[in-house]
């Protein structure tokens, strides 16, 4: 039996091209570099790349497509129209991607910019989320071309999904997100924030990364994914003393702090 197995290839200052493989074939996910794609090609010549998929057009996502394409001619390319990647399949929200024996469904995740998707597939009975800039683990992304409003709405969309949901986000950010996390998070969540900093730092300090991260994990330690439930987000506006405890104005001034730490 073939088992699906999804690698992370690191890339850049603090990038991760996310490669989906099963049997012969592969899927690549928002390449932003193309020579270490390559490079996992040459080593792992038992795959050929048959798709990649953008979330957003970015060029620490990008950056590499056009190289990829050019080494892998049969490679098809999947982003949405306004990422302006020419020879696109144009995708949106609802359309599904029939790869690998999988479907990949096209989720709009805006926010951090206003054409960002996020690649939902299930593999062995849990729903996968490629969720490129959107969320992060204990963070979420910084709005560039998109909205407050969209940006909750994407995260809330993620907030309802099963509780062993994982998210493959786009960057190491961790550490950074668990010290604001801790500035932020009411009491009860303290204790766990302080233990897994610790545990992430010692697998980054081996060598190891902290993705992908499940929901019930994103629930304890991102107050962003918190301020989308009503009660915890009036518990993060009772601690911050904020005289709004709607969850959007919450998450919107949690997003403001996150940009000013």
């Amino acid at each position: 039996m073939h088992k699906y197995q999804i690698h992370a290839i690191r890339a850049l200052q603090d990038n991760y091209i996310w490669v989906i493989c099963h049997k012969n074939q592969a899927v690549i996910i928002d390449p932003g570099s193309a020579d270490e794609v390559i490079e996992f090609f040459n080593k792992n010549n038992q795959y050929q790349p048959i798709a990649i998929l953008i979330t957003h057009h970015h060029h620490d996502h990008t950056g590499g497509v056009a190289q990829l394409i050019a080494s892998y001619p049969e490679c098809k390319l999947y982003a949405h129209q306004q990422h302006g990647l020419d020879g696109a399949n144009s995708v949106n929200d609802g359309d599904v991607l029939g790869l690998l024996g999988l479907d990949f469904v096209v989720w709009q995740t805006a926010g951090h910019t206003d054409s960002h998707l996020s690649y939902v597939v299930s593999i062995d009975g849990s729903y996968r989320i490629f969720c490129g800039d959107t969320l992060f683990s204990a963070g979420c992304g910084r709005i560039f071309t998109g909205t407050t409003e969209q940006l909750f709405a994407s995260i809330s969309r993620f907030a309802v999904m099963p509780e062993d949901t994982l998210f493959y986000a786009a960057h190491e950010y961790t550490l950074a997100n668990l010290k604001f996390a801790s500035m932020m998070a009411t009491d009860n969540y303290q204790e766990f924030i302080q233990q897994y900093t610790k545990q992430i730092s010692q697998k980054i300090l081996d060598g190891g990364i902290s993705l992908p991260t499940s929901l019930a994990n994103e629930r304890k330690i991102n107050v962003f994914v918190q301020a989308c439930d009503e009660q915890l987000a009036k518990r993060l506006a009772d601690k911050h003393r904020l005289m709004d405890n709607t969850p959007l104005v919450v998450f919107a001034w949690l997003r403001e702090q996150k940009n000013q730490a």
